[in-house]
């Protein structure tokens, strides 16, 4: 498995939330747009990456 599929694949394993303001970084969007995406505020964006981050992962 490449890099990219496996941490797509990583990913796609966090509760929506994390997973998917991962995405929307690594896409390149802005803090203020993933926040507005997701419903948040944006000072919570860099706190919810990194948790998405850091997120257990069993089997891995």
């Amino acid at each position: 498995m490449k890099d990219d599929e496996q941490w797509q694949h990583a990913v796609d394993l966090l509760p929506f939330p994390y997973a998917e303001a991962l995405r929307l970084r690594a896409a390149g969007l802005a803090d203020e747009v993933i926040a507005e995406v997701l419903r948040i505020e944006v000072d919570a964006v860099d706190p919810l990456r990194m948790a998405g981050r850091s997120w257990p992962r069993s089997g891995m």
